[in-house]
């Protein structure tokens, strides 16, 4: 019976200097001196300011008290346990008196699986880390999961920063499309279901193949292509049904040189850059991104304006699967990737005659040749063996936007990866040849945009541009010293006018919050004017 309730229960056993705990058979803590060991490992850490510390298996919280008193501005800890048993010993114990510590919180298995997404999404600039200790010897019970948690909030952490990387010098552009494309709305496509079989197509290797495969078969599948592989498909003499494009900047525009009447609709960004977006308004099928976490942008949203958010993937080829899951009529019409190989073959980076490929190839000369070297041997190429048992190189960008594919499609129903080449997307691999059937053709959603609606979406992208414009000037005549107020007063209404207009800051390599010291403001000044001269 003893060793049942080992086995079944925690068991505190009295030593010289303290409880230790008996579970499963081991002993959590020394038999001689429990606390010793993790307040060594405490009183020996160096912790930086921002920081997350995951307290791997607390028990009884030795060592947590001694840990509060390093803790450094902006830092917290978080108690880590998924065993029941121990959960519930944690959460009981009086010893440290937890409660009296304002950062600090036990979660439990539940509130775990939520840790990563929440660091990612409620970071604000806060926190830049992610310190592990392993607080007991009951880590080891579940070693691989503590491990897992560990490096998801590790990416968590990261990717907010990365994300400030991106916004510092993408930020401006992304608001600028914004408003620029904010007035071809309402001339837009209404959005669209699909009732066949869809092929989405990336710019990768494994497109050529899968393209040639789809000679006489081309009229059963509705072909999605990013943008970088639509002058391939054009090579090809292959008509896609949609391309979706997603970048803000200039250059992309050269992907649709001569090819802007090869497909049906563009499936484009409200960022998406204003010289792809005008080509053809009335092709324009509009999706959002929250590339930040902005009121301006929810503002947006919330009066209607912009289309529904999509998740910020990273990578137009994640945004392609995730909008082809969302046309299709139901979860039985099935999703076949191709060209999402985030990898690439000795002397290649790109399908042949995409734009990429002819890109490089109009620049080449004695000194730069026909294969494209550079790409598998730069200081963060790696190889590896892919699906097909061939030696391919990936970067460290592109192997985590394929763990983000794993991560988001792998349980998806009906998506199926026809690629031969690249890293394995954790889908099924087969051949769409044997799920070839009839199909109908495209059909609008039921909510479609009638003329009237047309109209009433001008007026209110009219009256929201007139509101900022008005905002602006009165941000404007602050500065300027035109409107007289306190100081208390000035910067109260600053901080209101700016509140909903982060595109005013966002960019700046501080800009993750507001900030009222002069410094600040005297650049918020200069892009007032910026984006005067854009919502006019």
């Amino acid at each position: 019976m003893e060793m049942e309730r080992d086995l079944l229960k925690p068991c505190m056993i009295q030593t010289p200097q303290g409880f230790t705990v008996k579970y499963k058979n081991r002993l959590l803590y020394s038999k001689y001196n429990p606390s010793k060991s993790i307040n060594t490992i405490i009183q020996n850490l160096t912790i930086l300011p921002g920081s997350v510390i995951l307290c791997i298996s607390p028990a009884l919280n030795y060592g947590i008290p001694e840990l509060f008193k390093k803790l450094p501005e902006n830092s917290i800890i978080l108690g880590v346990e998924i065993d029941e048993e121990l959960y519930k010993l944690s959460k009981s114990d009086p010893l440290s008196q937890l409660e009296g510590y304002k950062n600090f919180k036990l979660l439990c298995k539940d509130e775990l699986e939520k840790l990563p997404s929440l660091l990612s999404e409620e970071n604000g600039g806060k926190y830049r880390r992610c310190l592990r200790i392993d607080f007991s010897s009951a880590s080891a019970f579940n070693s691989e999961y503590y491990d897992s948690l560990t490096k998801a909030c590790q990416e968590a952490i990261g990717q907010f920063w990365k994300n400030r990387i991106t916004l510092v010098k993408f930020g401006r552009r992304y608001a600028k499309n914004i408003f620029t494309n904010l007035r071809l709305l309402p001339e837009s496509h209404c959005p669209i279901k699909v009732s066949k079989p869809i092929l989405v197509v990336g710019a990768g290797e494994s497109a050529e193949e899968s393209l040639k495969a789809l000679s006489g078969h081309r009229e059963k599948f509705f072909i999605l292509s990013v943008d970088a592989v639509l002058q391939t498909l054009k090579s090809l003499n292959i008509r896609t049904d949609a391309v979706i494009c997603e970048e803000a900047q200039d250059i992309i525009a050269g992907a649709f040189t001569g090819s802007k009447n090869q497909c049906e609709y563009f499936f484009v960004s409200t960022s998406s850059n204003p010289n792809v977006t005008k080509l053809c308004p009335e092709k324009n099928i509009f999706y959002s991104t929250r590339y930040a976490k902005t009121l301006f942008l929810e503002k947006l949203k919330t009066k209607e304006i912009i289309p529904d958010f999509i998740p910020p993937l990273g990578s137009v080829g994640l945004s392609a699967i995730e909008i082809a899951l969302k046309i299709r009529k139901s979860e039985e019409i099935p999703v076949f990737v191709t060209g999402l190989d985030f990898s690439y073959s000795r002397g290649k980076s790109h399908v042949k005659d995409s734009f990429h490929d002819k890109k490089r190839r109009s620049c080449n000369n004695r000194i730069t040749g026909l294969d494209a070297f550079s790409s598998c041997f730069n200081p963060d190429s790696k190889a590896f063996i892919d699906k097909n048992k061939n030696t391919f190189y990936t970067t460290s960008a592109l192997t985590s936007y394929a763990e983000l594919f794993r991560y988001k499609f792998s349980k998806t129903e009906n998506l199926f990866d026809v690629g031969k080449s690249g890293i394995p997307l954790g889908i099924k691999k087969v051949d769409f040849k044997y799920f070839l059937n009839d199909s109908e053709s495209n059909f609008p959603y039921e909510n479609a945009i009638t003329k009237e609606r047309k109209i009433n979406k001008k007026e209110r992208i009219i009256e929201y541009l007139k509101e900022e414009k008005e905002a602006l000037l009165k941000l404007k005549a602050i500065f300027t010293g035109k409107t007289k107020l306190s100081e208390k007063e000035m910067l109260l209404k600053i901080k209101e006018l700016l509140s909903e207009r982060e595109y005013l800051y966002l960019h700046f390599p501080d800009g993750y919050k507001l900030d009222l010291t002069q410094d600040f403001l005297n650049r918020i000044r200069i892009e007032i004017d910026y984006f005067l001269k854009i919502i006019k």
